[in-house]
């Protein structure tokens, strides 16, 4: 009469679990507060994260490593190299790194990183402050090493940012220009 309770039980069924490639938040999210409100509306930026990320050309390779150290969640370095299968003197290999401190592990929003790459821009610094609680937000784009400063872009951009549930507005200027 026991014997019918004890009866083994199937065993669960089979699954490969996979860890996330990157932890929260996702990269496209960690820099959105630099992004003008035009376009992120009807999903460019998810868009152009997808195709940056994932979309390679022809005879191409990318390759990316994220590290964060377990005792210092507010630090990370991304590092990027990308180039051709066959090395051509004409095609150059590409690589970068990404410096990045957060003050909030949870709020992605609010940030200073070094960009370094051997393309231009050779030195870039980005920083930007969001108060959730007021809903603004200030950001500043700096090139610090350009091989050539064209535009006015080239040498910075600042802005500001409201944003609340119903209404989403901001403003960009160029001091340096």
């Amino acid at each position: 009469m026991g014997n019918l309770w004890s009866a083994a039980a199937e065993p669960p069924p089979r699954m490969v679990l996979v860890p996330p490639l990157f932890d929260f938040p996702p990269l496209s999210a960690r820099t959105r507060m630099l992004e003008s409100s035009y376009n992120m509306l009807f999903g460019k930026l998810a868009l152009r994260c997808l195709f940056e990320d994932y979309f390679e050309e022809a005879r191409h390779f990318s390759t990316r490593i994220m590290l964060k150290p377990i005792d210092d969640p507010h630090v990370d370095l991304i590092a990027t190299v990308e180039g051709p299968l066959d090395h051509k003197p004409e095609e150059k290999i590409v690589g970068n790194a990404q410096f990045r401190w957060q003050s909030d592990v949870e709020d992605p929003h609010t940030f200073v990183d070094l960009f370094v790459s051997n393309d231009d821009p050779i030195l870039l610094m980005r920083s930007c402050a969001f108060y959730p609680k007021f809903g603004f937000g200030a950001f500043g784009i700096f090139p610090v090493l350009l091989k050539n400063r064209v535009s006015s872009k080239d040498y910075g951009i600042m802005g500001l940012r409201y944003g609340s549930s119903n209404l989403s507005v901001g403003a960009t200027l160029m001091p340096f220009s």
